[in-house]
């Protein structure tokens, strides 16, 4: 019995028998190329806005400081609001493009 194409030779007059067994050679081929994904899209999730939040958080705090030191009341608040803001969408771009890249 000799294979041509991961066909046995003796099943060429069976179309079905030639489809069921390109159909196994693809399982088995696919199989090689899974991903063990052991993370959910929930940890996924909590993990970007964990990341958004804490670079919020971090540039409120210095705006904060900002203003307490210089005394420019509400602008450095602003600032560190929006320069937070921006580490924040930067930083779940990036975790998102390492999570698609499979790093």
């Amino acid at each position: 019995m000799t294979k041509k194409n991961g066909i046995p030779q003796e099943t060429k007059d069976d179309p079905l028998k030639v489809f069921n067994s390109k159909l196994n050679a693809l399982k088995v081929d696919n199989k090689k190329h899974e991903v063990d994904d052991k993370s959910s899209g929930m940890a996924a999730g909590l993990k970007y806005a964990s990341e958004f939040s804490a670079a919020v958080l971090v540039g409120v705090f210095f705006g904060y400081l900002a203003d307490k030191f210089i005394g420019t009341t509400p602008w450095g608040l602003l600032a560190g609001l929006i320069f937070g803001f921006g580490a924040g969408v930067l930083n779940v771009v990036r975790a998102a493009k390492e999570g698609m890249d499979g790093i």
